[in-house]
């Protein structure tokens, strides 16, 4: 059962669509005339979808879900704008504005139902448990800094327990990005055969609520590193105990790489606009025996220096750029403080940028 909130000024409609969601699927409608009060229902109550109509007076349903998206306790929820406004501009708005799905007016109750179903679902699908794992085979793209922040989003919008796990064996950074030493590290489960939470547990820092973060050892290991069998235990272990596990990825193809790209749900591949990133890129995408649809290629840019540009690097690499994060000068800030831009400054242009990838590719 699901609550569901709409909002429309025809109270007929509202009348209508309460029927058709109460009495043929048993939800729950909460029924808003205007749009200030759907603000204040929805913040002080999440529902868990909404549906808006656009042409209402006082607030339209476009501001309706920019507000909605705004606020943490709403962010993610889905959003489907019912409408007589049926253009192609018009979908276009909607979805600029923050909508899963656009419908025009008038539309049969067997497909209205059939959407509300298909947004319910990947709703409930976004709660299950899932492996994201971000990874360059070149380093200095900035794979640690969009781990990091996409972490703090996600435990920041309130979308369940999230650990961030670095498992890079040369002394990696996912815990210095919150300003914490990396003390304890996975180093620990290198001993012994078993790896289970009694052990795991113990070794998470937490360093904002509802973020943990299993850190890299902070001096480089020479031999021994995680195995593929020990990683595999471990990232099968975290997934039962968090909602999302995201894997700040080390730059070399080892096993405990090729174990949290078989292990994941989707995989992140960070390239830079400039011809060693591309080069390596487009050698992974050959390499990687992952499914294309895994795969979410991300472009992010690191430096204002002049780079090469969006459609020459969908031209070489031959795949769509599904997020573009731009340069941020407030990350160097960031770093320095020890705290995520998606804390310190969420609404700055790269955790803006992560917010959406993570909507796109994840929710």
């Amino acid at each position: 059962m699901a609550r569901i909130l709409v909002v429309d000024d025809d109270p007929d409609l509202l009348e209508l669509i309460k029927l058709l969601v109460e009495g043929r699927r048993e939800h729950e409608a909460v029924l808003c005339a205007d749009g200030e009060d759907a603000l204040t229902r929805a913040r002080r109550d999440p529902p868990d979808m909404a549906i808006v109509d656009v042409m209402m007076p006082g607030m339209t349903g476009y501001e309706i879900c920019r507000r909605l998206r705004e606020h943490p306790e709403t962010a993610l929820m889905p959003i489907l704008v019912l409408t007589a406004r049926g253009q192609a501009v018009d979908r276009e708005a909607a979805l600029r504005a923050g909508a899963d799905e656009h419908i025009p007016k008038p539309v049969s109750m067997a497909t209205l139902l059939d959407h509300i179903d298909s947004l319910l679902k990947r709703r409930s699908k976004e709660n299950e448990s899932s492996v994201v794992v971000i990874g360059s085979l070149k380093g200095g793209v900035g794979v640690t800094t969009l781990a990091a922040n996409l972490g703090a989003t996600m435990a920041r919008l309130g979308s369940g327990e999230v650990c961030l796990v670095d498992l890079c064996s040369s002394s990696g950074h996912a815990a210095l990005q919150f300003g914490c030493r990396p003390e304890p590290d996975w180093t620990a489960l290198l001993q012994g055969e078993t790896v289970d939470l009694d052990r795991v547990e113990p070794l998470l820092l937490q360093p904002v609520p509802a973020l943990h973060v299993l850190a890299s050892p902070m001096v480089p290991l020479l031999e021994d590193e995680l195995s593929r069998p020990a990683t595999s235990a471990l990232l099968e272990t975290i997934r039962r105990r968090f909602q999302l596990v995201i894997v700040d990825a080390p730059s070399t193809m080892n096993g405990a790489a090729s174990a949290a790209m078989e292990a994941a749900n989707a995989i992140w591949l960070v390239v830079c606009p400039d011809s060693a990133s591309i080069q390596t890129t487009l050698g992974t995408l050959r390499a990687l025996r992952e499914p294309s649809a895994k795969i979410t290629l991300i472009l992010n840019h690191v430096t204002t220096a002049h780079q090469i540009s969006t459609n020459t690097v969908e031209r070489v690499l031959n795949r769509r750029l599904e997020g573009i994060v731009p340069f941020d000068p407030e990350q160097a800030k960031a770093l320095g403080r020890g705290t995520p831009l998606a804390i310190m400054s969420p609404d700055s242009p790269l955790p803006r940028a992560v917010q959406e990838l993570a909507r796109g590719s994840l929710l």
